[in-house]
């Protein structure tokens, strides 16, 4: 093979791989973790997909004004592993949402907690994850504390 062709086959794989990297994109640059915004709504829409699940919402504001914002989530593939499906939430369904709100876009967030009207929590997958790990742990320092 040439020189010529390897280079092209190089750019071409490297205009590849940039093009399949800024399809998707890390969590900082786009919302701020330091910060957290809760809001009560409608549910419009869940899309249960990947490469995020997406979530509108109509909010109303004290004056009656509605608002739609737009709430990203882990995929579906990460959501179904922690028992989520298509129906974990219906349009409708009134909500409580809290979630890290982004740089720049006002009524968009990433999705940290959600509680149901009837007062069932949500919880992202490493949320749950974690809190799962952290009973184990527990669990078993209660039975190394109560053998003999």
């Amino acid at each position: 093979m040439s020189a010529a062709k390897i280079v092209s086959c190089a750019v071409c794989a490297l205009l590849l791989y940039a093009a399949t990297a800024a399809a998707h994109h890390a969590f900082s640059p786009v919302y701020d973790s330091k910060r957290s915004t809760t809001v009560s709504g409608i549910v419009v829409e869940f899309r249960f997909a990947n490469p995020h699940a997406m979530l509108t919402l109509d909010v109303k504001d004290d004056t009656g004004k509605v608002t739609k914002w737009t709430v990203e989530f882990a995929g579906q593939l990460n959501l179904s592993e922690i028992g989520w499906t298509k129906e974990s939430l219906k349009p409708g369904e009134q909500i409580t949402i809290t979630g890290n709100p982004t740089h720049v876009v006002s009524h968009q967030m990433a999705f940290v907690r959600i509680v149901k009207a009837d007062g069932t929590v949500l919880l992202p997958a490493a949320a749950q994850r974690t809190d799962i790990l952290e009973q184990e742990r527990r669990e078993r320092a209660r039975r190394r504390t109560q053998s003999p």
